[in-house]
């Protein structure tokens, strides 16, 4: 069943039209930024932790307590509740081949899935050099995006665009004009994404460490293993371009010691604004293009 909603979209246009709020919804945080047309904040960005709390209370709690009823949103669905998957076809085939090879391809994915999935895709512009053009297709289950459209509704907001989760970092990149191809390592309170893309190539890993729970236990053994998994994706796969983004920049501790032990070109940071609102941020500039 294909989304009504747009999702997703690979590069953001530079211009946009009127707010719309970017809103992280995860079973562990709650997190909402809404930027105006010169990516400044238009209220004071709102990040909630769930721990022993409601999440749709405390989304509803967040609505009422800041004037949000009525406000547009960009979300997007979590790296675990969705699928990206990324096909490459020649340039050369007509646009009527390149739609059946594109439905064919997703009818495939369908077919592999146990419950009702929406789906969407996007193709890619090839650059003059590229033999081949890039289309992603994101997936996720029907249950999942009805939920969270549903509660959107129920608190008062307006889900006017629904992203991935993988394709809002993506996107930093491309708006950001990061040498292409370029990696992101997006490393949230407990898990992390280590994100490359490049016209013709998208992929990503996710790992489940905390550096929150690091900072209390000081679990060198767990510490070392997320580094040695990250390191050693980073060498297989030949990423370059790398770059550290989310709430590990807050961490200097953690931060440092990823800095020492994988090849780290660059931080992303959000200049006046925290780094754990990076999805956030994204999603606003995301929904503001439409």
């Amino acid at each position: 069943m294909k989304l009504a909603l747009r999702l997703p979209r690979i590069g953001l246009p530079k211009k946009q039209t009127e707010t719309v709020l970017g809103l992280y919804y995860s079973d562990k945080a709650i997190r909402i930024l809404e930027l105006n047309k010169e990516k400044k904040p238009t209220l004071q960005p709102i990040e909630v932790m769930l721990e022993g709390k409601n999440r749709k209370e405390a989304l509803k709690d967040i609505v009422i307590n800041n004037g949000l009823a009525g406000k547009k949103v960009c979300a997007c669905v979590s790296v675990n509740d969705g699928l990206l998957k990324f096909y490459k076809y020649p340039v050369s085939m007509t646009k009527k081949d390149l739609r059946s090879a594109i439905e064919w391809s997703i009818k495939r994915e369908l077919s592999a899935m146990k419950e009702e999935t929406y789906y969407d895709y996007y193709v890619i512009n090839p650059r003059p050099e590229d033999k081949q053009r890039g289309v992603v297709i994101v997936l996720s289950r029907k249950e999942t995006v009805e939920t969270l459209k549903n509660t959107l509704e129920e608190v008062g907001l307006r889900l006017q665009v629904l992203d991935y989760e993988v394709v809002s970092i993506i996107n930093y990149g491309i708006y950001h004009s990061l040498p292409v191809p370029f990696t992101i390592l997006y490393v949230d309170y407990n898990y992390s994404i280590l994100t490359t893309y490049s016209p013709i190539n998208i992929s990503y890993y996710v790992t489940h460490w905390s550096f929150l729970e690091f900072l209390s236990t000081k679990d060198e053994e767990s510490a070392e293993a997320f580094l040695t998994e990250i390191r050693n994706i980073v060498v297989l796969n030949d990423l370059s371009n790398m770059y550290v983004a989310g709430p590990i920049l807050a961490q200097e501790e953690v931060l440092m010691r990823v800095m020492e032990n994988l090849p780290v070109m660059g931080l992303l940071d959000l200049e006046d604004l925290p780094p754990q609102f990076f999805i956030p941020y994204t999603l606003s500039i995301r929904g503001m293009a439409g």
